[in-house]
């Protein structure tokens, strides 16, 4: 033996072991020691099966038929081969014969070379404990277009036992209207490969054992043998019928949203001309009266003039603030950079609030759109001057940011709110006061709450019932906005 090729058994990573004819061993390398725990010297003479395992009788006889016709042979690919341990544990293993030849060419034994395929056999069972329990459909099919591994979601899926599908064509799947040229599309497949995902944008079905289309959606990853030639196909499909529901009653909905807001249209259109029409004539007769008979009716028919005048305006206010709520939030604005002191102040003055009542509001800059935000304000200002009693003496406005998020607060030292009626206090309709004490709709903070809601925020009273009421406001900061509320709600 020369030493090029001791080198080449000493420096193999692979176990290699020189067997004579008569099947004993005559050296081993370092690596069979790793692998089999054998020493060279431990190994040496001893016949071959001591490397084979107790189950395996026979390969005595198959061992000397190959040495009577030696060849080179390669064992394992299609046949589970185990070498065993000093320690008794097999092994799995690939096994490689090949002749070895003296210098007069006649075979004087055979080179037998192992290879650990332990962490490759490892490594499949993980991969198809990964395949069998994927939440999506896998199969795998070879060159041929036929199924070879069917998991357990495609037995869910398509409704045959993995046994009835193994080894069919993967048209078996599909349409029957589509087999002909599905044949065709795959054979095109495999001529050129490569990850696709099919079904996004187009209707894609299979076919269920009972002839049920199922819409998918399939993604298409190729195999490649050993020479990286193609030799299959691995398809995940997604049932995607319950997201087409879903979509088809999203749909739907956006439909009957549409018509409802055509709806809310018709009746801003009525409430603004059909409804406010004849109000505007009462109030006009009411102002003929008394310019005609003001003089001469009596004390008790004047105060019924005027209480008539205030019933209506009562329900004009009503009929506005129905139409703002009604719209809030059905549009979207940019957002403009407001000094808050000054648009405050400029809002405050429209209010005709006493001049005893001070007021303040921080001197700071944020981005908001101008249109609700003013809707916010104008409520807030308007609900603490309107609410006040003798005693009430200031209004504060309060404004910082943090995390992204917006701070707004009004306070003022007005009547309190008892906590059990925090709530009351911002629905719809709702008054803390007799309308005839105190003018209003009921609907300002409501508008309020319903409008800052929409951004994502919160709106929160703090008040213990006794004296000073704070409306705090938060919401986070956005790009855009509901569109244009223009309506002054109380």
């Amino acid at each position: 033996m020369n030493s090029n090729f001791d080198n080449f058994i000493r420096y193999s990573p692979n176990a290699i072991l020189l067997v004579d004819l008569t099947g004993h061993i005559l050296k081993a390398n370092e690596q069979t020691h790793q692998l089999l725990g054998y020493t060279s010297e431990a190994l040496k003479g001893q016949p071959i099966e001591v490397l084979v395992p107790d189950t395996n009788p026979h390969h005595q006889r198959l061992r000397d038929d190959y040495m009577r016709q030696p060849r080179p042979r390669y064992l394992g690919q299609d046949l589970a081969i185990k070498a065993r341990h000093k320690n008794g544990a097999l092994i799995s293993v690939e096994a490689a014969l090949i002749p070895l030849t003296s210098d007069n060419d006649e075979v004087a034994g055979v080179i037998v070379t192992l290879i650990d395929i332990r962490q490759q056999l490892a490594t499949e069972r993980n991969l198809t404990d990964v395949i069998e329990h994927s939440p999506n459909s896998i199969i795998t099919t070879n060159h041929l277009g036929q199924i070879d591994i069917v998991n357990a979601q495609a037995v869910q899926l398509f409704g045959y036992p993995r046994a009835e599908l193994v080894g069919q064509q993967i048209e078996v799947l599909l349409p029957e209207a589509l087999h002909h040229h599905h044949r065709q599309l795959r054979h095109d497949y495999m001529a050129s490969p490569s990850v696709k995902t099919m079904g996004k944008g187009r209707d894609l079905q299979g076919r269920h054992k009972d002839g049920t289309l199922i819409d998918v959606e399939v993604a298409l990853a190729p195999l490649f043998d050993t020479e990286q030639k193609p030799s299959g196909v691995v398809a995940t499909i997604i049932d995607i019928r319950q997201r087409l529901f879903t979509k088809r009653q999203l749909a739907k909905q956006i439909d009957d949203l549409k018509r409802t807001n055509q709806e809310l249209d018709q009746f801003a259109y009525v409430a603004s001309h059909d409804l406010k029409s004849p109000l505007n004539a009462i109030q006009k007769i009411v102002g003929w009266i008394e310019e005609d008979c003001g003089a001469i009716l009596p004390q008790s028919s004047q105060q019924h003039l005027q209480l008539l005048e205030q019933r209506t305006q009562r329900l004009m206010r009503l009929l506005d603030d129905l139409l703002a709520y009604s719209r809030a939030n059905r549009f979207e604005y940019e957002q403009q950079t407001i000094e808050l002191n000054t648009l405050a102040n400029e809002l405050y003055a429209l209010i005709d609030a006493p001049k005893e009542i001070q007021f303040e509001c921080d001197h700071v800059q944020l981005k908001v759109p101008r249109s609700p935000f003013e809707t916010i304000l104008n409520n807030l200002m308007s609900n603490a001057v309107k609410h006040r009693d003798n005693d009430t003496r200031k209004i504060q406005i309060h404004y910082h940011t943090s995390h992204n998020t917006h701070y707004l607060e009004v306070e003022d030292d007005g009547p309190g709110i008892p906590p059990s009626l925090h709530e009351k206090a911002v629905s719809m309709f709702q008054t803390l006061q007799p309308r005839d004490r105190v003018e209003g709709s009921g609907m300002g903070l409501a508008l309020v709450k319903k409008i800052i809601e929409h951004q994502g925020g919160s709106l929160t009273i703090r008040s213990d019932g006794s004296r000073g009421t704070t409306i705090a406001l938060q919401w986070p900061f956005i790009e855009t906005a509901p569109k244009d509320i223009s309506f002054n709600g109380r």
